[in-house]
Formats: structure tokens, sequence, C-alpha cells
């Protein structure tokens, strides 16, 4: 899993120095990735316990989030391509989940989604940004593979942000009405939340 993980990160970035300005990371950025990687290997299989390609697919989705945190930290910038890859391994998971009986009420699930991607186009990604709206999405469609309804993708939402604004109060970087005065890369804390989420929603279980 952390080979393929770290496999779209290489392959994500190769494209990226074909078609546009190569990334120049230092070494110390290349550990982080390392670290990432094997951190998300690590919680793949709480999240799918089951056996099949799901892990798989799930390292697949991780390495895309991966990918997007490192150009969104890097160059403040998301390529769509990334996106690609991590819908059609998260809409997979969902597909499967959908025939399994561990999956209750999968009508209900169908329409919290499909709520939630509506609201996430024509609202709050414009609220902060078209690649982070994506980023929600896909792990939104990941998440009701798990059986999270609306109240998990909005616990995600409230957990980002939390953070998000946990760390840019210990930096300085929030003003008297804890609005960010110097706008950050939003990707690193969707994706942490997504992990916590996921392995919260296993062990509520």
């Amino acid at each position: 899993m952390t080979i393929v993980i770290l496999g779209i990160v290489a392959a994500g970035m190769l494209i990226i120095r074909k078609w546009d300005e190569p990334l120049s990371l230092n070494g110390w950025e290349y550990l982080g990735i390392l670290t990432a990687a094997v951190l998300m290997k690590k919680m793949i299989p709480i999240i799918i316990s089951e056996t099949g390609g799901g892990c798989l697919l799930l390292s697949v989705v991780g390495g895309c989030l991966l990918l997007a945190c490192v150009t969104d930290l890097m160059i403040c910038q998301v390529y769509n391509f990334t996106w690609w890859p991590a819908l059609s391994a998260a809409a997979i998971l969902l597909w499967q989940s959908l025939w399994t009986p561990k999956i209750s009420e999968p009508k209900e699930i169908l329409i919290s989604l499909l709520t939630f991607l509506i609201l996430q186009f024509a609202l709050f990604g414009r609220m902060y940004g078209r690649a982070d709206g994506y980023a929600f999405c896909v792990c939104a469609i990941v998440e009701a593979s798990r059986g999270m309804k609306a109240a998990g993708f909005l616990a995600h939402m409230l957990l980002s942000y939390t953070l998000l604004l946990l760390a840019q109060a210990v930096r300085g970087n929030l003003n008297k009405r804890g609005n960010l005065k110097k706008p950050v890369p939003f990707l690193p804390y969707i994706t942490i939340s997504f992990w916590l989420v996921a392995i919260l929603g296993v062990l509520a279980k």
C-alpha cells in the first residue's frame, strides 16, 4: 500500500514536470511525504477490514490526497488530474459497499451523499476553492462507502476547520474576528481530518 501511495505521488510529480514547472522539494519534504505514506498505510487496514481490493482502492485515494497536499503546500495549486483516479477509486468503493450487508439504509446514504455533493459545488466550494471542494467530495464518497451519512460528512468539514483555526491561532495568523490574516493551504487539514473521521467512524461501530 505504501508503494501505491508513493507511486501515485511520484507519477503526479512526473506529469507536472512534463507539462509544467517541476516541483523543487528538499530532503525534509521528501521525508515528510514518506512519513505520511507510511501513516496512511497503517490506517488503511483499520478502515477497510474486509478482504479484497478495498485497501488498494483506498491507497489510491490516499496517494491522490497526498499529492494534492504536496502541490497545495508547494505552489498553492492542485491539478485537476489529481482527482480523476481518486474519484474513480472512491466510486468503486461505494459501489462495492452498496452490495454488502454491512451497509444499512443505502438509499438514505446515497441521498445524504448527493445532497452534500450538490452543496459542495453550489455553495461550499465557492467559500474555500474548487480543489478543496473536490477533496471534500472524494472524501465524502469514501465515507459513504463506510456507512457514514450527512452527520459524518459535516463532522469532517467541522474538524478540518477546527484544526485549521487551531494551527493558525498558534502561528498568530488569526485576526480579532477569527479570520485568517494570510491565506494558507487547506488540503492538509482536509486530509488529516478525513483519516481521523474515518478511524473514529470505525471505532464508533
